[in-house]
């Protein structure tokens, strides 16, 4: 397997988020019908019993590497190996003592199992810039959007305005916590102005109402303030 430019040039992608949107969606199968199938962080092993919403597979996985929510052992990388993952793509650049920790502990559990790579530093400063502290959804769409792939579809996202679908690693988490790691608001103003001016990018028709709703009332604000 060549470099990871090489393995997503020219492929039809899906990021599938965790979200309980997709539960009755009956999205699987066009999940599935895509070139390459990325999931986020802690979506491995998927919950088989809703397959028919979220699909059956898992190529890349773009991962926080955190211990603390996921330890990532020699075995579960074994497993991955067999479910079909071929890359796993840390959302933390190199740039800091504890993401290289992260970074380490994962390619020791590896052994070179699986392709690893880690987003660029550039590329988290620039988000930092845009949306705060940007969760690995956001993460992801950026950092595929950098090569030449032929189209990106988003779907499985909510902004914190749903739970999960129940995930095996998967943790519970509150709206109150989530929304203190990540500027949601940001997060959607920064989405919507992409779509805008990137014709490869599409989302799902929950995101499209949840961005269209949020630069309407942004929009709104704007008007009432002149």
């Amino acid at each position: 397997m060549g470099s990871f430019k090489e393995f997503v040039t020219g492929k039809r992608i899906v990021i599938v988020g965790p979200a309980a949107t997709l539960k009755g969606s009956g999205y699987g199968s066009l999940i599935d019908s895509h070139d390459i199938v990325v999931r986020l962080n802690h979506a491995w092993p998927l919950p088989k019993e809703f397959a028919e919403d979220i699909g059956t597979r898992i190529d890349v996985i773009y991962h926080n590497l955190n211990p603390l929510n996921q330890r990532i052992l020699p075995k579960h990388v074994a497993q991955m190996k067999k479910d079909g993952v071929k890359w796993i793509v840390s959302s933390h650049p190199a740039n800091r003592l504890k993401y290289r920790r992260r970074h380490r502990r994962f390619r020791r559990a590896n052994k070179g199992r699986l392709r690893f790579r880690a987003i660029p530093a550039w590329l988290k400063r620039r988000l930092k810039r845009k949306v705060g502290f940007p969760n690995s959804g956001v993460v992801a769409i950026a950092d595929l959007l950098r090569f030449p792939i032929e189209s990106l579809y988003v779907t499985g996202f909510s902004f914190y305005t749903t739970g999960y679908l129940k995930y095996p690693n998967y943790k519970r988490i509150t709206k109150r916590m989530a929304l203190r790691n990540h500027n949601q608001s940001r997060h959607k103003t920064y989405l919507a102005q992409l779509l805008k001016r990137e014709s490869r990018l599409r989302v799902d028709p929950f995101i499209e109402a949840i961005l269209n709703e949020h630069m309407a009332r942004r929009q709104s604000r704007k008007k009432r303030k002149r």
